[in-house]
């Protein structure tokens, strides 16, 4: 349990230009999701539309190495606003279309899907935006359509209990749902935390004895030393 790591190939580069053993050892098996490709590592691509990938799709512009499509919606101008209004659609229809193209399936919905303005899946009064989250269906939909998901909980991260809390929900209701899918938990270095060592390390062991795995963000490629020293910590604990 919790081996599997994404991420984008930047940056495993910003890793590796501070500790190339780390970054080797932690991203140079197929275990790894490359996003942009990595020697060793399992090559994917990642899209915040799905429309966008059906162009993408249809014009034959896919490299051919490609093995996992990532479909990444967020509350963000990347995600176009009809994909934010109904993310259970357009993650259906992305996981069709990739699957019917062979490839891996990695969603990572996040929570504040549920934020946008005039969604039907918007919190309730006094409702936490993680608990209508929670029952707004999007867990399921993705651990239907995917072969892997991700909980981007990175921001409760601070709080390893929360962060536990969210991410077993969420793997429980994903599980209910497809036994066999790869659920993944989201970790950040992102400065408005901010991120530490030891918050990686405290949310990390938090859950691993329930996910498969994590997408780590450098968030811009910041803080890619505190990154590093928490992978080297992963490693040297991992037997």
């Amino acid at each position: 349990m919790g081996r599997r790591w994404v991420t984008a190939a930047g940056t495993i580069r910003a890793i590796a230009e501070i500790d190339p053993d780390v970054a080797a050892r932690i991203f140079g098996s197929r275990d790894a999701i490359a996003l942009g490709g990595w020697p060793g590592a399992t090559t994917g691509r990642s899209w915040a539309g799905s429309a966008r990938f059906a162009e993408d799709v249809a014009n034959e512009t896919i490299q051919d190495d490609l093995e996992v499509a990532m479909y990444d919606p967020e509350h963000w101008d990347a995600t176009p606003l009809d994909e934010r209004l109904d993310p259970h659609a357009s993650i259906e229809t992305f996981g069709t279309l990739a699957r019917s193209k062979g490839y891996t399936v990695l969603i990572t919905p996040h929570p504040n899907l549920v934020s946008v303005p005039g969604s039907s899946l918007a919190p309730r009064d006094g409702e936490a935006r993680e608990s209508a989250y929670l029952r707004s269906g999007i867990v399921e939909v993705a651990a239907a359509n995917a072969d892997v998901i991700e909980t981007q909980a990175q921001t409760l991260q601070r709080d390893p209990d929360r962060y536990r809390a969210f991410v077993a929900e969420t793997v429980r209701i994903a599980r209910a749902t497809r036994r066999d899918i790869q659920v993944l938990s989201g970790l950040s270095t992102h400065p408005g935390y901010p991120a530490t060592v030891a918050m990686l390390r405290n949310a990390w062991i938090s859950v691993r004895d329930v996910v498969d795995g994590h997408y780590l963000s450098l968030a811009r490629l910041r803080l890619p030393e505190v990154a590093t020293a928490f992978l080297a910590e992963t490693v040297t604990t991992d037997p």
